[in-house]
């Protein structure tokens, strides 16, 4: 199987599960299941790889600098909340990613951006296809116009004049 190379792409789209481990995850062990090879949200280069191999405690990761993950918040037995974040130095860290794992299965959390550039495709996408439909009922003729065409209202003989069109006509009474 070919290695692919995921960490200069969007990996929000993705997931990642090992069967294996579901029905043991607990707080104690589910950063061992994140740090897991196949995991492509997790970073090889980290201090919890440094801590690992060492065979150091996690507390060890206070008091070194870069990249660490920690278990920001669980709730057992089907959510838990790992935080990639890059640490300065004792009491400063800078956040970097949120990852959930819930049922077994990792995600990567979206960033504020995300979310509100999501939300707002969506509203404009949503405002287009109106004003495309509306657009699609205008109709024009040299000599009458502007009016509406329903197509409802065409099936009973009904047109409804555009008040522009009305107001041309009012004009020359």
């Amino acid at each position: 199987m070919a290695s692919v190379d995921l960490r200069d792409n969007n990996l929000l789209g993705i997931s990642w599960v090992d069967s294996g481990w579901v029905p043991i995850l607990n707080p104690g062990n589910v950063l061992d299941y994140f740090s897991e090879r196949s995991n492509p949200f997790y970073d090889r280069t980290c201090n919890n790889e440094v801590v690992k191999m060492q065979r150091l405690t996690l507390e060890h990761l206070n008091q070194m600098v870069g990249v660490e993950y920690i278990l920001l918040h669980a709730q057992e037995p089907i959510l838990y909340i790992i935080r990639k974040q890059q640490r300065q130095s004792p009491t400063q860290v800078i956040p970097l990613s949120d990852y959930y794992i819930i049922a077994g299965v990792v995600y990567q959390a979206p960033d504020l951006g995300t979310v509100i550039g999501s939300r707002v495709l969506s509203a404009v996408h949503g405002v287009q296809s109106a004003f495309d439909e509306a657009m699609s009922y205008c109709r024009y003729h040299p000599s009458k116009g502007y009016w509406w065409h329903f197509k409802d209202q065409e099936e009973r003989g009904i047109l409804l004049v555009h008040w522009f069109s009305f107001r041309t006509i009012n004009h020359y009474f």
